[in-house]
């Protein structure tokens, strides 16, 4: 029988705590399966986009189809976004873009306007933007804050009959990173738009 001595071992206890905690932090932080996992769990915009492009099926839709894009804005105030409402507009461009779509991002206020019945529809400057840029659907959302999450809701309209073609919501956790998007006013936006 071969004996460890005693010394040897204590020290290997010791070490192994340090030793583990060390390859948890590596695959923590190096792992990009799991950094986009995290990523994905708070934001969900892979979710958000494959539900809004769903219904987006031959004859009548295409890869062909030009979506304008939009940052979100928040609901209480449809004139006003954050980091938040960027990052989410920019991160759902990406996302329709990989699946194949043709995307155009439109930074520009008043988007929205209130009708005299109290319903959202998009203004006319928007959609004059819009057009020019051969757009058949615009990518437009809101977000509220409640204590815990955020409240998202994102719509593809059709700009010929201004009918909602797809929608979707979710709750988004309130990370550190979120709040501190959240708490960050964008800059004023204008009529610009990017290809």
């Amino acid at each position: 029988m071969i004996t460890v001595p005693w010394i040897r071992v204590r020290l290997l206890l010791m070490l192994l705590p340090a030793l583990a905690a060390a390859l948890t932090a590596c695959s923590r932080h190096d792992d990009p399966l799991r950094n986009d996992y995290i990523y994905e769990r708070t934001y969900k915009t892979g979710i958000i986009a494959e539900r809004l492009a769903a219904p987006l099926v031959p004859p009548q839709w295409s890869t062909d189809t030009v979506i304008v894009v939009t940052s979100f804005v928040t609901l209480d105030d449809l004139r006003h976004t954050s980091r938040f409402g960027l990052v989410m507009g920019e991160q759902l461009l990406s996302r329709l873009a990989a699946m194949g779509f043709r995307v155009r991002e439109v930074r520009m206020q008043d988007i929205f306007y209130q009708e005299p019945n109290g319903e959202f529809v998009l203004s006319r400057d928007f959609a004059r933007v819009a057009h020019e840029l051969d757009a058949d659907l615009a990518l437009v959302g809101t977000y509220m804050e409640t204590a815990n999450h955020v409240i998202v809701t994102a719509r593809l309209v059709n700009f010929h009959d201004n009918e909602v073609v797809s929608s979707t919501d979710c709750q988004l956790p309130k990370t550190e990173d979120v709040i501190s998007l959240l708490h960050h006013t964008a800059p004023a936006a204008d009529s610009g738009s990017r290809r």
